[in-house]
């Protein structure tokens, strides 16, 4: 009698096995794919703060050349172009904003930028916005002294 019940129990589990093989697999390839997702979510979320830090800090250097220099000229229109060369960003897509072109000592100089970013990877431009448009600024006051 024992013998025949442990060995009932036994089917009973083998067919219980054998009804749950593919569920493990089918779970796997859910989850997968939202991982994969998440992965590249974050590896792109990386390369946007790095351009907006490169780009923030442009317009801070941009902005402290132009308070020397008092304003968008002279040596100031080399240096701008030299930083935003040194960048790693497409200068191209560079959007460079100085107002007033002019200043002298005490006036408020604005720096703007504006980048067009391109989203790197193909997973997230498929669900988000192929380009991204991150701004910068930066407020100096100008230290030129006309002579």
């Amino acid at each position: 009698m024992l013998k025949v019940f442990c060995s009932n129990l036994r089917l009973k589990r083998t067919k219980t096995l054998q009804s749950q093989d593919g569920q493990a697999i089918a779970e796997f390839a859910l989850v997968f794919l939202i991982l994969i997702l998440v992965l590249f979510a974050i590896l792109e979320l990386g390369l946007v703060m790095n351009a907006k830090l490169v780009l923030t800090s442009a317009a801070r250097e941009i902005g402290r050349i132009c308070a020397v220099e008092g304003g968008y000229r002279g040596r100031a229109v080399k240096m701008v172009d030299e930083i935003l060369e040194s960048t790693s960003l497409a200068k191209s897509a560079i959007e460079v904003s100085i107002t007033p072109r002019q200043a002298i000592y005490g006036t408020t100089i604005y720096v703007r930028l504006s980048y067009d970013y391109q989203v790197k990877s193909p997973v997230i431009a498929g669900i988000a916005k192929p380009i991204i448009t991150l701004n910068a600024k930066a407020v100096t006051r100008s230290e030129f002294v006309p002579r």
